[in-house]
Order: structure tokens, then C-alpha cells, then sequence
């Protein structure tokens, strides 16, 4: 049985105009460590340090939870009950971890079920954002109303606030990809969801399971039930070019399958999410910090997690000084600056790891 993987995704931001990275950075570290940040349900802390360049941080996510299952066979062979109670003063958490180029605001963090998503990263980078650019139209509200009666301050506020035009917004990092890059991150196909306003070209590998949510999607699957991929690249360039040669329709397509590494994977044709490789849960656990969270400055998968960003300058951008961008002096600017420049281990995977290997065909998901 496949375990949690933990990916690691790209990510980019945006600023409203006039709000710059000093400023948004001195934010996000004075909320830092001080205190929890409620988002949603949950109950967050986040840690974050500037080290050779590059901001990084952890945001720990915490749950009320008291109980955990675990399930072990016992002596007759049946499936026992463990209930896993933590202590009083316990509180189940997730970890992840985030590194990005101050220069260009791109960067890569960590996620899984149950730990940041992309919502709390905006949730959280975006009231620091907000933060910002409300005190800087606060300030220039002030300086145009020293001159002016009492009567403009409608007018002094609009003009105060289109100077800061625009809004925060953190999303993935995204990569056009045809059939041919898509297919060679699969190792095997399962289903073939097309949307259209056409019909479903003919093509004898495919049946239809009959329409699904839409009157245009439709998902096609295999005739033997896993199809590898070296025996479907030829009819999938017919059937690509039979759907989508009528012009001025409405399309898109999506292969579902499993990847290189067994995992379950979908990809659209066009923009998919661009990902950087992936931890085994169990390994990301163990290379998390020993003793303190204060620690993660020195554990080994926040190494990896920069070496991925180093490594790419072409869709990061290369590193510069805190002096490029007026970084203001804080206190944790006087520590020690950690090492992040030796990966420790190869826990963090890619497809690279996984090609040529014997891998279990995919598991087709049930919901009840």
C-alpha cells in the first residue's frame, strides 16, 4: 500500500503596486513565532529566517484532534482496533516547509492532506501583505490631509488607496505541457476524460463510461484495464487530433493514470502544476528538526527543499544580497547564519528515481 507522499510544488507571488519585499517580509517575520494565526479551522505558528539569500520558513499547523487509529492483524488473523491517545499537553501538528527568491517572489514549499495548503499560504502571506499596504495608505492619507479640510477626506482616502493598486495572490507555479512531455511522466494510462462540444472520435482502444457531471465531459477508459504507455502513443496522437482539428470549439482533455513512482496522477493537456519531487512521508518526518521547531533552520528536508530552488535559477531566478532589496536589520539577522548548502540524503525523489523500475499498475479509487 502506497504511503503519504509529500510534494513539493513551485509557487510565485504578487504585490499591490507600490508594496515592496522589505516591508512585506518585516511583516511576515513580525508575525512569526509570536503568536498562533488562526485560519479556517486551524490553529497556525509560522517561523521564517533569511539565509544565504533566500527566505525560508516552516508554518506548523495544528489540530485539536486528542485521538489517532492505528490497526494491527492479531493472533487469529483478524484486523485489532488501537485507539492512540495523545498526552495532556500534546497537540497534533503538520509541518511545512517553504523557501523563495525575495528578487522575484518565486519559490517551493511542502504539502500533504492535513498540513498548509495553498489557501493558508495565502491566508497567511496575504494579512501580512495587508498589513502593509494598509499602513502605507494610512501614511499617505496623512500626508495629503495636513493641507486639505475635512470635506476632501473621501476624496484623499481614493486617491491614498489607487496608489496601492491591486491585490496579493499566491498561487502555483504552472508549465504548458503537450502530450509527449505529459506522457512521459506516466508509466501507465487508466482513463481519458475529454470536454468538448463534439462527440468522442472513434477509436478502438477506448470505450465510453457515458457522460459525467457535464453534458460535454466524457471519460473514456481502456478496453484491458491498464494500458502502458508505450502502446498508446500512437492511437492518443489520432484521437488528440480527431477531437481537437474542428476549429472555433470549446475542448480539453485529461489523462488519468499512475506516474513513474505508482502514484495516482492526472494532467491536462496545456497548464498542469509544475512539481519538484516528492518525499516519502515517513522520511520527511525523520528529517524534520530532533528536539525544537527553532531547529528547522538545520534539518535535512529543509536542505533538500533549497537545493531544489538553487538549483533552478531559470524559473527562480538567481539568488542576490538582502542589500538589492533594502532588507531592514532584525534581530534574527544576528544569529549564526545555518548551512543549507549540503543535502544530507536523497529523500527527496523525482521521476529520474522511478524510470525503468517494476512498479504495481495503479488502484482505481472507490467512493462510498
Amino acid at each position: 500500500m502506497a504511503g503519504t507522499k509529500v510534494k513539493v510544488s513551485g509557487f510565485e507571488m504578487q504585490f499591490s503596486e507600490g508594496v515592496e519585499m522589505n516591508d512585506f517580509y518585516q511583516e511576515l517575520e513580525s508575525i512569526s513565532r509570536n503568536q498562533d494565526i488562526i485560519v479556517g479551522a486551524y490553529s497556525t505558528r509560522v517561523y521564517t529566517r533569511i539565509v544565504d539569500g533566500l527566505a525560508v520558513g516552516l508554518i506548523l499547523t495544528f489540530k485539536d484532534d486528542r485521538k489517532k487509529l492505528a490497526t494491527e492483524q492479531d493472533g487469529s488473523g483478524k484486523l485489532k482496533v488501537n485507539r492512540i491517545e495523545l498526552k495532556e499537553n500534546q497537540t497534533s501538528t503538520e509541518a511545512s516547509l517553504f523557501c523563495f527568491n525575495p528578487s522575484t517572489k518565486c519559490g517551493v514549499f511542502t504539502h500533504y492532506a492535513g498540513a498548509a495548503s495553498v489557501s493558508v499560504y495565502t491566508s497567511i502571506f496575504g494579512q501580512a501583505h495587508k498589513n502593509v499596504k494598509d499602513r502605507l495608505v494610512d501614511q499617505r492619507v496623512n500626508e495629503y490631509s495636513r493641507s486639505r479640510s475635512r470635506g476632501d477626506i473621501k476624496r484623499i482616502k481614493h486617491r491614498a488607496q489607487s496608489e496601492f493598486s491591486g491585490s496579493f495572490s499566491f498561487k502555483y507555479i504552472y508549465q504548458e505541457k503537450d502530450l509527449s512531455q505529459i506522457l512521459d511522466n506516466l508509466k501507465s494510462l487508466s482513463e481519458v476524460e475529454v470536454i468538448t462540444e463534439l462527440g468522442i472520435p472513434e477509436e478502438p482502444v477506448f470505450r465510453h463510461l457515458g457522460a459525467v457531471t457535464k453534458k460535454t465531459t466524457q471519460t473514456i477508459s481502456f478496453l484491458d484495464q491498464f494500458k502502458s504507455i508505450e502502446n498508446l502513443k500512437g492511437h492518443l496522437s489520432n484521437f488528440i487530433h480527431d477531437a481537437f482539428s474542428q476549429k472555433n470549439k470549446k475542448y480539453a482533455l485529461r489523462l488519468i493514470g499512475s506516474s513513474l513512482s505508482g502514484q495516482r496522477a492526472q494532467y491536462w493537456i496545456g497548464e498542469n502544476i509544475e512539481e519538484y519531487g516528492f518525499f516519502d512521508y515517513d522520511d520527511y518526518i525523520d528529517e524534520l528538526p530532533d528536539d525544537v521547531w527553532d531547529s528547522y533552520l538545520e534539518c535535512t528536508a529543509l536542505a533538500n527543499l533549497s537545493n531544489v530552488l538553487k538549483g533552478k535559477s531559470e524559473t527562480f531566478g538567481h539568488l542576490k544580497s538582502v542589500e538589492s532589496w533594502d532588507k531592514y536589520q532584525s534581530v534574527a539577522d544576528l544569529s549564526p547564519e545555518p548551512d543549507l548548502t549540503v543535502t544530507k540524503s536523497r529523500s527527496l525523489k523525482s521521476n529520474d528515481d522511478f524510470k525503468g523500475d517494476s512498479l504495481p499498475p495503479l488502484q482505481i479509487e472507490m467512493c462510498l
